[in-house]
């Protein structure tokens, strides 16, 4: 028989089928409630009548089951206490069970039992090879099994039937239940959760994706280049690029928390939303700057030669034009920021390593179209720089005369973002494209892997949909978002305000606890493509406004006011959309506005691109 699981094993019992009917129903009850250091009278109810119904349906699995392995309430680490209720494992099978007390399947409950499977798949060793089944167990369901959305939905009744059916078929691999709920369980930690174990000098969790990234070669690439920089007293530009998802971000916010820099760093943003979550996470305003401050300290209100020796710029594709500096400096300089960061650096004279993390397709503003041309434009004009960047930037620095070294470590080409997820920056350039076809081939992929992309007529459907969804995890982040385009009374009607264009404190809607009056979870405030770029939801939901809708064969910006400082508007608004897109971990859901014939039409695309209703 087997005992009860060590104190630090992440499941409330685990064993064979045989133990579980071997063992007394109150020893069983003694684990969950010791696990779970729940003892309310409703929930004991809940786990005897559930202990009952499970043990008469394995019993019908006997004697063919008696050696498949039972887990029971198995703990996703790093997931905001999120369990799958039953694992049954056999012949290479992974049966992934649910129960509901309800009488049928309801969407929120077929989205968190996918949601088990693609998280057990991405992101534990127990699984690697193995066949995922989501099953749902409505208590109170009559009549026979069927598939929903891909979840086999069954009648309490049925299940041993069920579970004795889909083992059979395997390869007659035995299950192992202690090496399973042992075996390591890495989920890839969220920007701001990563920022504050970085900050607190805890190691990140090694996930399989990084490994297969080479993120840790890149960052030991740039390690060396600040310590060459350092030993012979040069000035170094390293370029590093990468798809979306890949963890440029976290690859500098790691590279300035270094201690093999042997060097004082900063990370440094021009992303005020992004700047404002770190500091709101850390409680400390040191660990990440504004990159408007940054440059007005060390050019404007001191000129003292800077501390820092390695500075990190990120989303340096978006880095302000002279134009723009102009504006937001009010004259006080007079060249675009990587010229100015340049400038700053000039005054050092033992070492200086500038580290620009480059995207791509996120230019979201006025000022922020020069790209990698204002780069290669400020370096020309700078002198005494070395370059070093990837292969695909070498032509245009060649061609500015300027030194330059590629070195492929230097581009992220694996994106971290769970598997489910990692297409979507491809799905939603294919929508923006009008390739809706191939939009649609992308989304069934990504919704076969448990990504889910749905869309609908009704905000309050989507807001009753993710709070199912993630009802007991207060972990889980959802939330509204939109376009900075979509203000006012119109979207007002449907119980939305959009954040006050001066200041907001995006680390309270991030970050602060669902209780919160601005809590993202309260879905009442939508942050704009200014205030998630960067950043990432767990669940997102996009209120698409009427700023670009569909006809005539083509995505049509609608632009009210022109601004004589853009050069392509309609460039930033698709940019705008590609953000907003993107942003969803776990899945994401759109809301077009009923109201108004040009929505019919956004709606209508969205559907020939691959997004389902809500049903």
């Amino acid at each position: 028989m087997s005992a009860s699981p060590r104190s630090d094993e992440p499941c409330a019992w685990h064993g064979s089928v045989a133990d579980f009917l071997d063992t007394p129903e109150e020893h069983l009850l003694s684990s969950l409630t010791a696990f779970l250091r729940e003892t309310g009278g409703p929930q004991l109810r809940a786990w005897d009548a559930s202990l009952c119904m499970l043990r008469e349906q394995l019993s019908t699995c006997m004697p063919d089951a008696a050696g498949y392995a039972v887990v029971l309430e198995f703990e996703l680490a790093r997931s905001g206490g999120r369990r799958p209720d039953l694992i049954v494992l056999e012949n290479g099978l992974v049966l992934v069970i649910e129960f509901k007390n309800r009488v049928s399947a309801e969407p929120a409950d077929l989205a968190q039992v996918k949601g088990y499977v693609r998280d057990l798949s991405e992101y534990h060793a127990g699984c690697r090879e193995k066949t995922l089944v989501p099953i749902l167990v409505p208590i109170g369901m009559a009549g026979v099994p069927e598939v929903r959305d891909g979840v086999r939905v069954v009648p309490a009744s049925r299940l041993g039937a069920e579970i004795r059916e889909l083992a059979r078929g395997g390869a007659g691999r035995r299950a192992d239940g202690r090496s399973w709920v042992r075996a390591p369980f890495e989920p890839l930690p969220a920007l701001a959760e990563a920022a504050r174990l970085l900050f607190e000098k805890k190691p990140l969790p090694r996930v399989r994706a990084a490994a297969s990234a080479r993120v840790d070669e890149t960052i030991d690439r740039i390690q060396q280049l600040a310590q060459e920089a350092r030993a012979g007293r040069k000035r170094v530009l390293a370029l590093v690029s990468g798809v979306p998802g890949s963890g440029k971000t976290l690859v500098g916010l790691q590279l300035v928390h270094s201690r093999r820099l042997l060097a004082p760093a900063v990370f440094l943003s021009g992303n005020g939303p992004l700047v404002q979550v770190l500091q709101h996470t850390l409680d400390s305003r040191e660990f990440v700057r504004d990159m408007r401050s940054f440059i007005l300290d060390h050019l404007v209100r001191t000129q003292a030669v800077p501390r820092e020796r390695v500075v990190v710029f990120d989303e340096a594709q978006r880095a302000w034009d002279r134009h723009r500096v102009l504006k937001k400096h009010r004259g006080a300089l007079a060249d675009g920021e990587p010229a100015l960061l340049a400038r700053i650096a000039a005054r050092v004279d033992d070492g200086f390593l500038l580290v620009a993390l480059i995207g791509s397709g996120q230019e979201i503003h006025e000022g922020e179209e020069g790209g990698i041309a204002q780069w290669v434009e400020a370096f020309r004009n700078a002198g005494g720089w070395e370059i070093v960047g990837p292969p695909h930037f070498e032509r245009e620095f060649k061609a500015a005369a300027l030194p330059w070294r590629s070195e492929e470590r230097l581009h992220l080409s694996v994106t971290l973002r769970s598997h489910r997820a990692s297409n979507m920056a491809h799905w939603a350039g294919l929508l923006l494209e009008g390739r809706f076809g191939q939009a649609t081939n992308i989304a069934e992929e990504m919704r076969a892997q448990g990504y889910e992309i749905t869309a609908s007529r009704s905000l309050e459907a989507l807001r009753e949909y993710a709070r199912g969804v993630y009802e007991g995890q207060p972990d889980k982040k959802f939330g509204l978002i939109t376009s900075s385009r979509f203000r006012g009374s119109r979207l007002g009607n449907y119980g939305v305000r959009t954040p006050p264009a001066r200041y907001f404190p995006h680390g309270r809607w991030f970050e602060g606890d669902a209780t919160d009056t601005l809590s993202c979870c309260r879905l009442e405030v939508a942050e704009t493509e200014f205030g998630c770029q960067g950043l990432e939801l767990d669940y997102p939901i996009l209120c698409w406004g009427p700023d670009l809708v569909w006809g005539d064969g083509r995505w049509e910006a609608v632009i009210r006011r022109r601004n004589p400082a853009v050069h392509d508007a309609a460039k930033l608004r698709r940019n705008a959309y590609r953000v907003l897109l993107t942003r969803g971990r776990d899945g994401l859901g759109i809301f077009v506005p009923p109201d108004g014939s040009e929505m019919d039409g956004v709606w209508q695309a969205l559907q020939s691109g691959g997004v389902q209703g809500l049903r």
